[in-house]
């Protein structure tokens, strides 16, 4: 891999299992490395949750679900919207759509709290959007483990531990509870607030930025919300692709590399 390091390289693994929280987060962190690796390794995508519980506008719902629709049908409708982006995400990135798999066992809930419940004593967040997950129940487990598998050569890609998101950092406490022998690699989402342990840099240029991009813009439904309804950590724009381009743009010239892009990593064997 073309990597820019500091202090450690990357090897090519023979397999590269990326979990995404939500539909969306893959695009995000680190679409510029998957769209590399498209055409080279064996991809899984796997998403850890539907993502049904975002709040969507009334206007992306109505053509999916009937007006007298229960929550639990609307539920459904904003879940099966959300796969189908992600999907159409992995076509944009290079993947065929049956890459994408979904955690059939969901068994955590999410559980709002009051702003004094999740501010740290400093005053800053603990979880940008208040809620926390609830129990993981042993076939979820079992699920993780039977989809990373045994073997060597097998990368399993999951937010930086450090994440603003809860549902980012349990994604990341169960794959390391639950690897195996697989290597990990820590992504930085938009939400991150610091990261851990050794870092490095994916380089790449406008070519890979601009696929990038457009598996963002696939899923549609995030940025009609954020349209609508505004970002829980960015609020100077509504669009996700112009932050993303925009925070790769300057990781690259605060690393000091000749390539106009960079997404950042951490490492650990």
């Amino acid at each position: 891999m073309h990597f820019q390091t500091t202090p450690i390289a990357i090897p090519i693994p023979g397999r590269l299992i990326l979990f995404s929280p939500h539909p969306d987060d893959i695009a995000i962190s680190m679409g510029a490395l998957a769209a590399w690796a498209a055409p080279r390794v064996s991809v899984t995508i796997v998403l850890m949750t539907d993502g049904s519980e975002a709040q969507l506008p009334g206007h992306v719902l109505e053509p999916h679900v009937d007006h007298n629709a229960t929550v639990g049908e609307k539920q459904r409708a904003r879940g099966m919207i959300r796969v189908q982006e992600a999907k159409r995400e992995a076509m944009a990135l290079g993947f065929d759509s049956n890459v994408v798999h979904l955690l059939e066992r969901q068994s955590w809930f999410l559980r709002h709290q009051t702003p004094g419940d999740y501010m740290n004593p400093d005053l800053s967040l603990r979880d940008v959007n208040g809620f926390v997950p609830g129990p993981v129940d042993d076939n979820a487990v079992a699920e993780i483990r039977d989809i990373i598998g045994p073997g060597s050569g097998i990368i399993c890609a999951v937010p930086d531990p450090n994440d603003r998101l809860a549902m980012h950092r349990i994604t990341t406490q169960l794959v390391a509870e639950n690897r195996g022998d697989a290597k990990l690699l820590t992504y930085e989402c938009l939400s991150t607030i610091d990261t851990t342990g050794p870092q490095t840099a994916f380089a790449f240029d406008k070519d890979l930025m601009e696929r990038k991009c457009a598996a963002i813009l696939e899923h549609r439904s995030m940025r009609e919300r954020r349209k609508r309804f505004g970002g829980y950590t960015n609020p100077g724009t509504e669009f996700y692709d112009v932050i993303v381009r925009e925070k790769n743009y300057a990781l690259a010239r605060h690393l000091g590399l000749a390539a106009p892009y960079a997404e950042r990593f951490g490492w650990n064997q």
